[in-house]
């Protein structure tokens, strides 16, 4: 079964606000919002977000901007526009912007970044949170979107290593259909015991409210591709495991910002698999997004609006999610 018109439509008109709300946020420079206040934040995801709306105009003003501003010769983005939000999660906003950068074509950055992201990664396969600390610990969320970068560059052998990553952290998982680890120490395992009050950077528990639900959508959507770029079916049935807490989650999920990539894995795991479990699981999803969307077109981070930044980076996050979403739900890849 595939996802009716209706849903697909209303996902397609969503991503047409939000890209409209994100194409009149450019400065003339090429850049988005207060970088030289706020950093990476406003920018680093909206290079997908124009190349996949087709806004190559926009696009290719912004990668010329990352390329003059941020990217050095060895791939990384540094400098004092980079700000330090992502000191934790250091090779992300990398992994996005190869991803944008290819879309578009923009070989001269894709090629350097994805350079410079292969150096996070581990023998585990886990790309490390930071930076200059070899034996930092290694997520779900930084690999699974690494692993898209891979793809898109067409590094399928670092990828499957990322996905082996990915089982390795699942098989580890003692009790998964109540709480979900996302951490992992090489040497040490699956992180299980933490402080308290550090639950939410380590796990999904069900019985909690705000989550980082997006980890099991991020791991999802990686394996989905991973299972059309390798034809191995296994790649998908694990991420439909690692979905599989998104149906026992308080419903809280749905009025999150971080319910966006549960929808993306959700779509792209139906895709392969045409799990109608899944299909409702996006459709529900799809429909949480557009609930979130506000009158002018943009998104923001649960809590409420923050700054301008805050709100193009959600922004630009919501129109790759639906682009993906409604890719997926259009037509069955098995």
């Amino acid at each position: 079964m595939v996802a009716g018109t209706s849903i697909i439509s209303r996902l397609e008109l969503a991503r047409e606000r939000g890209i409209a709300w994100l194409v009149e946020a450019q400065r003339p420079d090429g850049a988005i919002g207060d970088v030289e206040r706020h950093g990476l934040g406003p920018i680093y995801k909206a290079l997908w977000a124009y190349a996949c709306a087709g806004q190559t105009a926009a696009a290719n003003r912004l990668a010329t901007w990352i390329r003059e501003n941020l990217l050095t010769e060895d791939g990384d983005l540094t400098g004092p526009l980079r700000g330090r939000v992502h000191d934790r999660a250091y090779g992300y906003p990398h992994a996005w912007i190869t991803v944008g950068a290819h879309k578009l074509g923009r070989y001269d950055i894709s090629r350097r970044t994805i350079e410079f992201l292969l150096l996070l990664q581990h023998d585990t396969g886990g790309f490390r949170v930071e930076r200059d600390r070899e034996d930092a610990v290694q997520d779900v969320l930084n690999t699974g979107q690494a692993g898209n970068a891979l793809l898109a560059t067409g590094r399928v052998r670092e990828a499957r290593a990322a996905g082996q990553f990915l089982r390795t952290v699942w098989e580890a998982q003692p009790y998964p259909e109540r709480e979900l680890f996302f951490v992992y120490k090489p040497g040490e395992g699956l992180r299980t015991e933490f402080a308290e009050d550090r639950q939410r950077l380590h796990s999904i528990r069900i019985d909690q409210p705000r989550q980082s639900y997006f980890n099991s959508g991020m791991a999802a959507a990686f394996l989905a591709r991973l299972a059309m770029a390798t034809g191995d079916g296994a790649w998908a049935q694990l991420g439909r495991q690692y979905l599989e807490i998104s149906f026992n989650v308080l419903d809280e999920m749905y009025e999150t910002a971080q319910v966006g990539k549960v929808g993306w894995g959700a779509a792209a795991i139906h895709q392969i698999t045409g799990d109608e479990r899944l299909l409702a699981l996006a459709e529900r999803v799809g429909d949480a997004i557009i609930a979130q969307q506000q009158p002018n077109g943009a998104w923001d981070n649960t809590g409420g609006y923050v700054n301008e930044d805050i709100r193009a980076e959600v922004t630009a996050e919501f129109v790759v999610i639906l682009d993906e979403m409604v890719g997926a739900l259009s037509a069955p890849a098995r």
